[in-house]
């Protein structure tokens, strides 16, 4: 077997995991069209996953990240020093505010939650650890895009009739968040709920992660700037542990 075979499989199986990472259990057949790999290829890749506990194969032929990825994830989590800090600012985010507090890093071409601290008025947001969002919706992402993230060419699927997809709105977007210093989502993820981050930027200016909240869209557009001040006031203390 050439040296090319074995990382070509470790390619399609970081392809399948994002995939359903992203987007929860998927159909055999629509991830074999997703990651463009033949249906025997991925059948015997998911086969090789779930013999190692990492998918599980569903009777309906969907299959699904398998429960071992939680501990993975706390594990990886403890690892991260540099947000050792994270829980308390989060926390304290969440009590001066109600909203849902997010810490989110910059992964490939999305934003990755790391951790985050549940708010007390809703339990419907779409973003939890974990849980990936492209960069051009949510105030994370596109945080991230407006501070030097690439954004992808393709991809960029429409959640709401809200969702920017125009190339010269996303470019008027990036430069509106990077002029105020933070983005303003509003339903372009979820109908009804908002959110507004900030970035973390380093001493030199290197992009990296942000903080977010997120609530109802009334809430966020009704407290935008308190929400902002808060948000920039939990980077200094994160930056300072």
């Amino acid at each position: 077997m050439s040296g090319a075979a074995p990382m070509r499989v470790l390619a399609n199986a970081t392809e399948l995991i994002e995939l359903l990472a992203g987007e929860g259990a998927l159909p055999l057949v629509d991830v074999a069209t997703r990651i463009g790999v033949p249906r025997p290829s991925i059948y015997r890749l998911c086969e090789g996953l779930a013999a190692v506990g990492m998918v599980e194969l569903l009777p309906d032929s969907r299959v699904r990240l398998s429960t071992r990825w939680l501990a993975l994830a706390d594990a990886a989590r403890a690892g991260m020093l540099e947000w050792r800090g994270a829980p308390e600012v989060l926390a304290h985010l969440v009590e001066r505010t109600g909203q849902t507090a997010y810490l989110s890093v910059p992964y490939g071409s999305s934003a990755l939650c790391v951790d985050w601290c549940q708010g007390r008025a809703i339990d419907v947001l779409a973003y939890r650890p974990g849980s990936m969002m492209p960069l051009h919706v949510g105030a994370a992402g596109r945080t991230f895009a407006a501070y030097g993230v690439p954004l992808p060419e393709g991809d960029r699927r429409r959640r709401t009739e809200k969702t920017i997809i125009d190339y010269d709105e996303l470019a008027a977007d990036r430069e509106r968040i990077r002029r105020d210093g933070y983005a303003l989502s509003e339903e372009d993820v979820t109908i009804g709920i908002g959110a507004v981050g900030v970035p973390i930027l380093a001493p030199d200016g290197t992009l990296r992660g942000a903080l977010s909240l997120g609530g109802l869209v009334e809430d966020i557009r009704k407290h935008c700037d308190e929400f902002v001040a808060e948000l920039r006031a939990g980077v200094e203390r994160l930056s300072g542990v």
